[in-house]
């Protein structure tokens, strides 16, 4: 019962912490220019630290190199090449399926 209560409560706490910023901030332009900028890093800088875990550390160990390298220098060139997100993801997602099923 216990972690019940400590989920509703961290709920009603991430709820609070976001309509507070939607009150504070209802006008845009009252954002100042640099927090703006800065926010618009949030979601890439979030991402590149997912992928770069999930790249270099297997469980808190580093990661031999292997398919999952191999996929992202795969990633890379289709991002550099097109700039598409989504060909980028599968282009990724399809060399390391293909080295997976190749490899092991």
């Amino acid at each position: 019962m216990r972690i019940w209560i400590v989920v509703v409560l961290a709920g009603i706490g991430t709820y609070l912490i976001r309509a507070s910023g939607i009150l504070i901030f209802q006008n845009e332009d009252r954002i100042p220019p640099l927090v703006r900028r800065a926010l618009r890093m949030i979601g890439p800088a979030t991402m590149g630290a997912i992928v770069g875990n999930a790249l270099f550390l297997d469980q808190g160990a580093w990661r031999p190199f292997g398919a999952w390298h191999i996929a992202a220098l795969v990633a890379v060139a289709a991002a550099v090449w097109k700039r598409n997100l989504a060909l980028t993801m599968l282009a990724g997602a399809a060399a390391f399926a293909v080295l997976l099923l190749t490899v092991y």
